[in-house]
């Protein structure tokens, strides 16, 4: 007669966790630590890589948005009749023309290379915005002499709000006459990337109009936001078709390439390295099945001599790797996500901004990266329980003799 499930788990808790000598109850704590250790590994990185994915996605298009509209050469056009034609195309885009142009600034410390970029839609109406930690986004007019800063730019040139800077970049289409104008700071935006913190700096439309002296509707560049992001790349290879030559579209991803292939070039490499010490991990689990098999072979074979099945003494035995293994992934997924979350309020861990591109360490836990985790932890320890449940099947009845 069949034991019970019921009963069958009872027993097995009570097998693994009364008696036993000192050496067997370590060879459980370091199973549970080393699946607890590698699935805190594997959580960690799985978010951190997610982080950094939608990090760098998302200040990227705080500077270029999804789809730029280029020319060949950079040569001037007609922004509203572009504009209208692509509104025409694509319903429901957020369209800016933009004028950008390359300049020196000078600061109270010295001077810096910048690319000065001015949107017919302001940044503060801008659909992505900046993060401002000092003045206004908004500009005074269309034509005020005025700049918005990142905030690693300022901190080199040692800028403030209100602060005058001088100028210095070349006007008409050629772009081969110099101009020097003074404007003032009147706001400091931070992006977290630092790179382009101490490169962009913008204007008003207008008065980089008449900075460079371009005609009242001319542009550089048209830029656009689709409703749809997972259709970024099939519409800016439909810009060069629809407005025909000069014009090509170019996506965000290839606009900044070296950020998104930077982190694609860790996504494989990372998670299989840290899933391999989870496999290693899961062994010190089969050493501790092994170690329960022969700990425990005499109440094992008394299980089976008072009518437990061999597949319910099976059974048993993987269900006790499967609880440990269950139990330590999901307490290294549960502290991770702790650690995590400390990490996004704080900010504890800095990273280097010229090297990693952030200036803190980014996370994001996503519903499946536990669930993944987990998975991986429990399919592991039931592959390994396969040679305990071999040893099981071959309990001979003298065992009897040896219980205690």
């Amino acid at each position: 007669m069949a034991v019970a499930p019921v009963v069958a788990r009872l027993l097995g808790h009570r097998l693994t966790t009364v008696g036993g000598s000192g050496f067997f109850r370590f060879s459980r704590g370091v199973a549970f630590g080393s699946v607890f250790l590698g699935s805190l590994a594997l959580s960690l990185a799985l978010s951190i890589l997610e982080g950094f994915q939608r990090t760098l996605y998302e200040e990227a298009l705080r500077f270029t948005w999804h789809i730029q509209v280029r020319t060949v050469g950079g040569q001037l056009f007609d922004s509203r009749a572009v504009v209208a034609r692509l509104q025409q195309a694509f319903p429901g885009a957020v369209i800016t023309a933009v004028r950008e142009r390359e300049a020196l600034l000078r600061g109270r410390n010295g001077i810096e290379g910048v690319v000065l970029r001015a949107m017919s839609i302001s940044p503060e109406a801008a659909p992505v915005r900046f993060r401002l930690i000092a003045g206004r986004a908004a500009f005074s007019s269309d034509t005020a002499a005025e700049l918005l800063v990142g905030d690693a730019l300022a901190r080199r040139l040692g800028l403030r709000v209100g602060d005058t800077v001088v100028l210095i970049t070349v006007a008409g289409e050629g772009g081969g006459i110099p101009v020097l104008r003074s404007f003032r700071i009147v706001g400091v935006y931070r992006s977290g990337l630092m790179r382009y913190e101490e490169l962009y700096v913008y204007l008003p439309f207008g008065r980089a109009g008449q900075l460079w002296r371009m005609p009242e509707t001319a542009a550089t560049m048209v830029e656009l936001i689709v409703p749809d992001a997972k259709q970024i790349r099939q519409v800016a290879d439909r810009v060069g078709p629809l407005l025909g030559f000069p014009f090509y579209g170019l996506s965000l991803y290839e606009l900044h390439q070296p950020l998104f292939a930077w982190i694609e070039l860790q996504r494989v490499p990372i998670p299989l390295v840290l899933g391999l010490i989870s496999l290693v991990a899961v062994f010190n689990v089969l050493t501790f099945l092994v170690l329960l098999v022969v700990e425990k072979m005499g109440r094992f074979a008394v299980l089976q001599a008072l009518g437990m099945s061999g597949r319910q003494l099976q059974r048993l035995l993987m269900w006790q790797g499967v609880r440990l293994s269950f139990g330590a992934a999901a307490a290294g997924c549960a502290v991770a996500g702790f650690l995590g979350m400390l990490q996004k309020q704080f900010g504890i861990i800095r990273l280097e901004g010229t090297l990693y591109y952030v200036d803190t360490l980014p996370v994001a836990f996503l519903w499946w990266h536990p669930v993944l985790v987990v998975g991986i932890a429990v399919g592991l320890s039931l592959a390994v329980s396969q040679l305990p449940r071999a040893l099981v099947r071959r309990i001979p009845l003298t065992a009897l003799l040896h219980f205690r």
